[in-house]
């Protein structure tokens, strides 16, 4: 009977397997309205970015190459507790949002990651994403530093 059971399991699982594949062939470009939702969530933004110079990464590179984007650090001063937070969020979350959508292909077993065709009709737009954001970094910090500069004083306002 263990025998059956096991059996069983296995065929529901390659079954499974069958109808994840006819749905992945079934998918078409991902609209614009999907691909800007997946920009606007910063990790998996960067993880489409890592992309743009790679065809494939492992979990553990591309998460500590994150955590060190969002320190500001190079990966050398990317903390192990750093990496781990990374890490958890890109496999629950925007790896599985990214698969869905047709870009990627995640094997959890291994923790590889490679690109698929998919990835191609959105790359320009996210290149695009990337040279913009570039932009409002070195336009961001110069307003940064002109909000939190000093108030001047009121007569010195009236004089001028």
């Amino acid at each position: 009977m263990v025998a059956v059971q096991s059996y069983q399991i296995f065929l529901e699982r390659g079954l499974f397997g069958c109808v994840k594949n006819w749905v992945n062939m079934k998918t078409e470009r991902p609209s614009l309205d999907a691909v800007y939702g997946l920009l606007s969530e910063s990790r998996c933004r960067y993880l489409l970015y890592y992309f743009l110079k790679s065809n494939h990464a492992n979990i553990e590179s591309v998460s500590l190459q994150i955590a060190a984007w969002e320190q500001g650090e190079s990966i050398e001063a990317v903390t192990e507790a750093q990496k781990q937070r990374v890490t958890t969020s890109l496999v629950h979350s925007h790896l599985p949002k990214l698969e869905d959508h047709g870009l990627i292909e995640h094997d959890s077993r291994t923790g590889d990651v490679i690109v698929s065709s998919e990835f191609d009709e959105v790359s320009e737009t996210v290149r695009q994403a990337r040279a913009s954001e570039d932009e409002i970094t070195i336009t961001g910090s110069s307003m940064e530093s002109f909000l939190y500069s000093e108030s001047v004083p009121s007569s010195n306002r009236e004089r001028q």
